[in-house]
């Protein structure tokens, strides 16, 4: 079984946008990891300044460090 990469509370950000609408983020928080589908790690995803949430599979995501 696929071991997660990112942690609940970390930033992560899209790493393809192209399937993405123009209002979508592309910065999200962890909030919680789901089981791999499709062998890799998913994770459900929150942005609170555009309250967006979404799942995303590790395999299109890159940390985010916040500066």
């Amino acid at each position: 079984m696929p071991i997660h990469r990112f942690t609940v509370g970390q930033a992560v950000r899209l790493t393809s946008l192209a399937t993405l609408t123009p209002k979508a983020a592309s910065t999200y928080t962890v909030e919680a990891a789901l089981p791999p589908y499709d062998n890799s790690p998913q994770y459900r995803l929150y942005n609170a300044e555009l309250k967006q949430g979404r799942v995303a599979m590790e395999r299109d995501l890159e940390p985010y460090f916040v500066s």
